[in-house]
Parts: structure tokens; sequence; C-alpha cells
């Protein structure tokens, strides 16, 4: 943990965990693909980290610690983003489903419905569903 993360909310914390394991799914084929890179800039934009912030993350992940989110909306929230980020360049590679496996496991789902839970949402995000509908569908269904 770096010194400057010390003084940061837990807000600011969970967001840059965020980020990182976006960035750890994304690259866990080996290539970080533009579409990939693109997908995941909008997230940080939309979680209002600056560039400096996203920049840091990048250049030292290993500063970065891994938060969980507090409620269960947040973290099928982060689940989803991780596995979008898997698909968003057409190819399922299973070093990619792997490692959204282990983080939905470090989010706190059970180990028991991790894989129908990510094929869910694989389900519901090839066909289109916006994401608060899938998200809601798959709450009911894993809950």
């Amino acid at each position: 943990m770096g010194l400057q993360e010390l003084f940061e909310s837990f807000d600011k914390k969970k967001r840059k965990s965020h980020f990182k394991n976006l960035l750890a799914v994304a690259m866990a084929d080996g290539k970080l693909d533009d579409i990939e890179f693109d997908f995941i800039m909008n997230l940080a934009r939309n979680c209002y980290m600056s560039q400096d912030e996203v920049q840091r993350v990048i250049d030292y992940p290993e500063q970065i610690s891994f938060y969980a989110p507090k409620t269960n909306a947040e973290r099928f929230d982060q689940i989803y983003d991780l596995v979008t980020v898997m698909l968003i360049d057409g190819e399922i590679d299973e070093r990619e489903r792997s490692l959204c496996k282990v983080f939905a496991m470090k989010l706190g789902f059970r180990t028991a419905i991790v894989d129908k839970l990510i094929q869910d949402i694989i389900d519901k995000a090839v066909v289109g569903l916006a994401k608060d509908v899938a998200l809601n569908q798959v709450l009911k269904e894993e809950i």
C-alpha cells in the first residue's frame, strides 16, 4: 500500500481496486486490445477517476490493494463489468474466465454459484440486455 493510499476514502480505494481488476482481466489473455482499453477507460471516467489516478493504477498496480464492495448491488456491478471486459473483444479466453471466477469469489460470491453467475451474465450481455436489467435478473436468480 502506497503512502497516498492511506489517506484516500474507501470509495476511491474501491474504484482503484476495481479498475486494477478490470485491467487484469483484459490482460489475462496476454494482450490488451484497444476495445478493451477504451471500455475500461470509459468505466474509469464514469467512476470519476482522474487521468492521473488511472495512470498510477496502470504504472503501479502492485500498490493497489483489493477492496471488496460493501453492498450486493456493488458486488454484482463489479462482476458484471469484469465479465463484460472478458466479452468486449468478441472472444472468451479461458484465462480471462478463470480470473473472473477468482474475482467473483474475492467479491464474496459463493464458490458453488460462481460458474452459473458468470454464465448468466454472459448470456444476458450477449443478447444485449441493459446492464441494470441484466443485474436485476441475475440478482433475483442468485439470491
